[in-house]
C-alpha cells in the first residue's frame, strides 16, 4: 500500500510529537521494504531482524530531529545502511553469536508478522534498567538515548570501545530475557525501543 506524501508528512509530524500510533503506521509502511533492503546485504533473516530493531529504535529516539522538508526515505535508508554495516562488523568474529543466530532463526522468522505493542511494557523495561549495574545502565543510556558512538562512550567513561560493545550486548540480553515473560505477540524491536523512549 502506497502512502501519499501528504499522509506521510502528517505521520511524520505526529511521530515528532511522540505519537506511537504514527510510529506503528510508519513501521508497517517501511518495514517490508527495509527488510528486503537489509536482507540483500545481511543474507540472514535473524540478522536482518536484529538490524531492523536498531533502525526503528533509531527512528524513534531521533524522531524530534526529523526534517519534514527532507526525504524521509533517504533518512531511514541511510540509518538502515549504516546499521547493517555496523551490525555485521560487530558480529563478524563472534562465533558464539553466529551459533545463536542459527539456533533462533526459525523462532525469529515466526515473529516477523506480529504487531508492535508499545506503551504497555514501558514501566517493566524501566524497572529492568534500574536493577542492572550502574556502568551498564550508563552505557545503555549514552548509546540508545543520547545516540553516542561506542568510541565517544569509551572516551567519556575511560574504557575501551570493546568493553562498551560488550556491556551493550549484555544489557540488551538482560532486557530481552527479563521482558520475555511479559510479551504477547510482539516484535523484538519494542524491547529496546521502550527503554529508549
Amino acid at each position: 500500500m502506497k502512502e501519499s506524501s501528504a499522509n506521510l508528512e502528517q505521520l511524520l509530524l505526529s511521530l515528532k510529537k511522540g505519537d506511537k500510533i504514527a510510529f506503528r503506521a510508519i513501521f508497517k509502511l517501511y518495514r517490508p521494504k527495509l527488510f528486503y533492503f537489509v536482507f540483500s546485504i545481511a543474507k540472514s533473516d535473524y540478522v536482518t531482524e536484529e538490524i531492523l530493531q536498531e533502525v526503528f529504535i533509531t527512528v524513534w529516539t531521533k524522531r524530534k530531529t526529523i526534517d519534514i522538508s527532507s526525504s524521509f526515505n533517504s533518512f531511514i535508508y541511510t540509518i538502515a545502511k549504516n546499521a547493517t554495516y555496523n551490525h555485521l562488523r560487530s558480529i563478524a568474529n563472534r562465533e558464539s553469536l553466529k551459533e545463536e543466530l542459527w539456533k533462533n532463526l526459525s523462532h525469529i522468522h515466526d515473529q516477523t508478522q506480529n504487531a508492535i505493542l508499545l506503551a504497555e511494557y514501558q514501566d517493566i523495561v524501566n524497572d529492568i534498567l534500574e536493577n542492572i549495574p550502574t556502568q551498564k545502565r550508563s552505557i545503555f543510556v549514552l548509546s540508545k538515548q543520547q545516540g553516542k558512538s561506542n568510541q565517544e562512550i569509551a572516551d567519556l567513561l575511560g574504557i575501551s570501545p570493546k568493553t562498551v560493545k560488550n556491556h551493550l550486548w549484555k544489557t540488551l540480553q538482560i532486557i530481552r530475557e527479563q521482558l520475555q515473560p511479559h510479551l504477547v505477540d510482539t516484535v523484538g524491536a519494542i524491547l529496546i525501543l521502550l527503554a529508549a523512549s
